[in-house]
């Protein structure tokens, strides 16, 4: 388990209404703008977050790059790789690896994933059923998990909540 870290999950940002296209909705693009501000100064119980020190996003397939393109400007503004190596369907070996590689220790970890996914993704990393959303609605793109890891590795804190960072976010 990581000691001493966060892990931040968020779904993709808007997608267009071409089901075919695999890129980010107008929308979308300013989301992604947006989360370069957002992620450098989100706050943990009126205390400063550190910005991410890991992006990770689902592996781009033929239908979407969406969680990729949702990281890249944050990802050129902290002079941080994408770390997308793993497939949408694969969270189970993203999560053994957040789980058990010392890296993410004392470290916060930013993963971007696909709505389907994002729930057993957070249940696979330890938060109980009961502090995560039922269902995680197609036209929700603005909520956020924090997974907080203590010293010891147990998961101490789950939040789950609305980034409240676009106009139409919705309430968790």
């Amino acid at each position: 388990m990581p000691k001493s870290a966060t892990l931040l999950l968020i779904r993709h940002a808007e997608k267009p209404a071409d089901p075919h296209e695999q890129s980010l909705s107008v929308a979308g693009q300013t989301r992604a703008q947006a989360y370069v501000a957002y992620f450098r100064n989100l706050m943990r119980d009126s205390q400063p977050l550190a910005a991410p020190t890991f992006l990770i996003a689902a592996t781009d397939s033929r239908n979407s790059a969406r969680s990729r393109l949702t990281l890249t400007p944050l990802a050129q503004s902290l002079g941080l790789p994408i770390d997308s190596t793993v497939a949408d369907q694969d969270f189970p070996e993203l999560c053994k690896r957040l789980l058990d590689d010392r890296r993410y220790d004392k470290a916060t970890t930013l993963v971007c994933w696909h709505h389907g996914q994002i729930l057993a993704l957070a249940h696979t990393l330890g938060a109980p059923e009961s502090t995560l959303p039922r269902t995680w609605p197609d036209d929700e793109f603005g909520w956020l998990l924090r997974l907080d890891y203590d010293a010891a590795g147990q998961l101490a804190q789950v939040h789950a909540g609305s980034q409240r960072l676009m106009f139409g976010d919705h309430a968790e």
